[in-house]
């Protein structure tokens, strides 16, 4: 069990280390937020949710940043979609859809990849799949290594392959592959989704590729306004 402070603590630390990529120092927290109590206090908390295996500190001197375990955490206990919802709801106001064909939905992808600032695949089934946002997806600074990027491109290129496995792990709901579960790698996060399109015979998945330092509430919430608008 956490303390309230610490599961402030880790909300804060996991929403800076997601804007900025970096390690995020007490001080700085003190700082911010009002946790009315000094530096060294957040410090000595920061060090018990390191040994818990929340946090983890890249270099000596420097800050934390939010482990796999972490962000399973979050998402089990601090997601908030809400005020998402209103600011997608306006994005996609201004393109009214009329009807769904392959070419609209193929539209509605780049707009997500746009809006996300991920990568957007959509798999009509086993076979036939698309896919766009790859160079949002590169300008993360999770990505900025050749190797790493190598390693990605590998995969998206090896996408029909992935998504055949793909279709047998994805239930009713929103699914989300975190780090050691993701088959993009272990840095990286995807969350899928069912749509059902009316041209199709059975259902197509709909999914958003990103690293692990992502805005959950952001891209779970566009995940699952797309689910509403589509099907």
């Amino acid at each position: 069990m956490l303390t309230e402070r610490q599961n402030k603590l880790i909300q804060a630390i996991i929403q800076q280390y997601i804007k900025t990529a970096q390690p995020v120092a007490s001080e700085w927290l003190a700082k911010v937020f009002d946790f009315q109590v000094s530096p060294a206090t957040i410090r000595n908390e920061m060090v018990e949710l390191t040994d818990k295996g929340f946090l983890f500190q890249p270099h000596t001197s420097a800050g934390r940043i939010p482990t796999e375990k972490a962000y399973r955490y979050y998402i089990e206990n601090f997601l908030d979609e809400e005020k998402w919802k209103a600011k997608i709801r306006r994005f996609f106001k201004k393109n009214k859809i009329k009807k769904i064909d392959e070419i609209i939905i193929r539209e509605i992808s780049r707009k997500v990849a746009e809006l996300a600032g991920e990568l957007i695949f959509l798999a009509f089934n086993r076979e036939n799949f698309y896919y766009t946002g790859l160079s949002y997806l590169f300008q993360q600074p999770e990505f900025n290594q050749a190797e790493i990027i190598y390693d990605i491109s590998r995969v998206v290129d090896h996408l029909d392959k992935i998504i055949y496995h793909l279709f047998d792990q994805v239930g009713n709901g929103t699914e989300i592959l975190l780090g050691r579960e993701n088959p993009f790698g272990e840095i990286c996060t995807t969350i899928l989704t069912k749509i059902y399109l009316p041209w199709q015979k059975s259902y197509s998945l709909f999914g958003l590729l990103g690293p692990m330092r992502m805005n959950y509430n952001q891209n779970i919430a566009l995940v699952n306004y797309i689910k509403e608008l589509i099907s």
